[in-house]
């Protein structure tokens, strides 16, 4: 086998084509594909211009529907833990510790009716939006842009009611008074069945963590505020320029109507009294 000569290097043998080398050839291409692909797009995206912003909030709006039904408050107790949803579903993992109690824990009472309210909110916003796609008139935009805002407000009001709930979850899993005798034989037995430790006071330090709203509630309470804002912001997008006029129609001036009295018919004439039959006559005229 011959070697090739330094004067024949770089040059391939007869029959032999060098394999192709990449180019700059390919990003134009790429870009022509890109361009492509966006004119067969252009025809599905156009009943979505205008009304971004009420997509983005019915987006949002089945986000929210999906975390309503997650856990809103996580209580750590002495006798176990318990999650609770805005709708009133309780998870609870306990040993029981207070059932022979003589006055157990009370149940706690979750309100689910902002969550309902929510609820109901997020299908006329879903409702709303899917037919403006293709109606596109000012009354579904004024209910979209509604709907989003009342949805947001359901919301925040059913986190300030879990808010206000935690404490009574915590103690539905409390020990109850020290000195109550059926407490005291549900932590012997839990003791003996190996479930738990005696709770001796200044001999074992307990670590207890207070009931808190979880990642799924503010999770929620932000993807409503985004869909609200943004289904505001569409709307105000789309309205005519000028000041926002509220359609209340007010008669500024109202017709005022005087009513004379008619006027006073005139007295009768009276007839003349009768002649005084003692008065002497009148005289005669002279002749």
């Amino acid at each position: 086998m011959t070697q090739p000569t330094p004067w024949q290097t770089g040059k391939n043998p007869p029959g032999q084509v060098d394999p192709p080398q990449p180019t700059a050839r390919g990003a134009p291409h790429r870009r022509v594909e890109l361009q492509n692909a966006m004119t067969a797009l252009r025809p599905h995206l156009a009943p979505l211009r205008g009304n971004w912003g009420y997509v983005v909030a019915a987006v949002g709006s089945v986000i929210t529907f999906f975390a309503l039904f997650q856990p809103w408050v996580n209580a750590t107790a002495l006798d176990g833990r318990i999650k609770a949803t805005p709708f009133g579903k309780f998870e609870i993992s306990s040993s029981l510790v207070a059932l022979w109690s003589g006055a157990p824990p009370q149940q706690a009472k979750v309100n689910g009716t902002w969550a309902v309210l929510a609820c109901v909110a997020i299908a006329v916003t879903l409702f709303a939006v899917a037919i403006n796609l293709r109606a596109r008139t000012t009354a579904l935009s004024h209910v979209a842009a509604g709907s989003s805002v009342a949805m947001a407000l359901f919301i925040a009001f059913a986190l300030v009611h879990m808010n206000g709930k935690a404490p009574e979850l915590r103690a539905m899993l409390g020990y109850g008074r020290p000195t109550d005798l059926g407490s005291q034989i549900g932590l012997l037995m839990r003791w003996a069945s190996g479930n738990g430790k005696y709770p001796m006071p200044g001999i074992r330090q307990v670590s207890i963590t207070t009931a808190s709203l979880t990642a799924w509630a503010w999770f929620a309470a932000a993807t409503a505020v985004v869909s609200a804002v943004a289904a505001i912001a569409q709307w105000v997008r789309n309205r005519p320029a000028g000041p926002i006029q509220i359609p209340l129609q007010i008669p500024l001036r109202m017709p005022i109507v005087i009513t004379r009295p008619a006027p006073a018919a005139a007295p009768a004439p009276t007839p003349d009294s009768a002649p005084d039959p003692t008065a002497a006559p009148p005289p005669d005229p002279p002749t």
